[in-house]
């Protein structure tokens, strides 16, 4: 048998239990409560002799939390948390604990675990520690093995195919940048999902097909110069009459294109969320949440209250005509103003990420980050920044210049960006910072 494989054996209770607990407190299940909860579950049906019994049905109302008239057939909840459940297990004993003596598998195509003995490594294998050696070190050492026993051209086959895939391990690893991790910390170390809140703008529909609006409800009558502009997009039909309406549900390009960006980074660190309206979820049902908030105060109540005090913010400029970065308190009185081509459009806008402390409850404190700025492309480069491994590296050492030993509880950031003629990111770069509180 091959050294390190698994092999059967006859476990008693107490080793079984002892490698679930051992999971079960693993970083790889640490904030999937879910995840725990359908590994405890199935281990502990399979360690009372009931691993027969165990359905996609079971799962979904008894570990996953899913009401009596739970459909398999039409909720694929359990099979897709299944395969995250087989992923974190691989991740768990490839990386947090390679040297596990007991494995929990969940085999492809059932739902009830397997516990495998993992056989000792032959001395020859264990004669240098992996870990204490560079992998340029690592695979030079294996190709002297290889080339004494099968030959330069196939030992160079070999170090091809490992460099392969030592690549293809750098790039897909389990590792978390630790400046990513340290900037994200304060809202993944406490609650089991995150609020992930869309600040929508007003605009008003204009459609031929409005018919009835909600009560109370307001709408108007397209002006005419909407007809020929209407047209060139949409069917417009002979003697139909255009009807505005006033909606809050549209969410501009450069706020999807964040979304995306902030769900991404929460994947990776292996962090739930829930995602809702601002219409849905005002500040008041914010509290005591860690929250990120993507939404500028030119039209996000929220928005606007959190950074009504704060160094910066975004105002009505009066002399120039136009929403601006305006500084108070630290930066009394400085402006920072959109830059427009020849046709008004915007060519250079201010992105604003600021991370604030949002209450506490009893097991610690709660933060909230709001994304705003100047358009959706300032929110999109704020997203981008605060997503970004090497910029928050940087702003992370610019902290340390400045004598902190840790991120600050409250700061913000200000991210110069350029803009596209149709309004989306072309490029971003650090503006300047002001840390609030230590």
């Amino acid at each position: 048998m091959a050294p390190n494989d698994p092999k059967p054996a006859t476990l008693s209770s107490e080793e079984k239990k002892a490698a679930l607990e051992a999971a079960l407190a693993s970083e790889a299940f640490a904030r999937s409560e879910q995840l725990r909860s359908f590994l405890r579950f199935v281990c502990e049906m399979e360690m009372s002799g009931r691993a027969g019994e165990v359905t996609e049905y079971l799962i979904g109302v008894q570990a996953l939390g899913r009401p009596p008239d739970f459909s398999p057939l039409g909720d694929s909840s359990v099979r897709t948390r299944a395969y995250e459940l087989r992923q974190r297990l691989q991740r768990y004993y490839t990386v947090e604990n390679p040297q596990a003596k007991v494995r929990i598998e969940l085999p492809k195509g059932t739902y009830t675990p397997s516990f495998s003995v993992m056989s000792p490594a032959l001395p020859s294998d264990v004669a240098e520690d992996p870990k204490d050696t560079t992998m340029a070190e690592w695979l030079r050492s294996y190709f002297h093995w290889v080339s004494g026993w099968m030959g330069g051209f196939l030992a160079g086959c070999v170090l091809v195919s490992l460099v392969a895939l030592a690549v293809v391990f750098r790039i897909q690893g389990p590792g978390i940048e630790p400046a990513l991790r340290q900037a994200w910390s304060p809202l993944i170390t406490k609650d089991p999902e995150i609020t992930v809140c869309l600040g929508t703008p007003l605009h008003l529909l204009v459609t031929p097909y409005l018919g009835v609006v909600p009560q109370n409800g307001p709408k108007y009558p397209a002006p005419a110069e909407l007809y020929a502009l209407f047209a060139r997009y949409r069917e417009l039909p002979k003697d139909a009459n255009l009807e505005m309406e006033p909606v809050q549900k549209s969410v501009p390009l450069g706020t999807v294109a964040s979304l995306a960006k902030i769900l991404d980074t929460l994947q990776i660190l292996h962090a739930r969320y829930r995602i809702l309206p601002e219409t849905s979820a005002p500040l008041v049902a914010l509290r005591k949440r860690n929250v990120v908030l993507l939404a500028s105060p030119w039209y996000s109540e929220t928005a606007s209250v959190l950074l009504e005090k704060t160094p910066w913010t975004i105002r009505w400029d009066q002399d120039s005509r136009q929403i601006g970065l305006f500084g108070q308190g630290f930066e009394q009185g400085k402006w920072l103003l959109p830059g427009r081509g020849a046709a008004g459009e915007y060519q250079e806008v201010f992105g604003l990420v600021t991370v604030l402390p949002n209450d506490s409850t009893p097991d610690g404190a709660r933060n909230i980050v709001v994304l705003s700025g100047l358009t959706s492309v300032g929110i999109h480069g704020a997203a981008t920044f605060f997503t970004s491994p090497a910029d928050l590296k940087d702003l992370g050492e610019r902290f340390h210049k400045q004598g902190l030993t840790s991120w600050p509880k409250a700061y913000q950031v200000v991210v110069r960006c350029r803009s596209s003629e149709d309004s989306q990111l072309l490029s971003y770069a650090y503006e300047t910072h002001t840390i609030i509180s230590k």
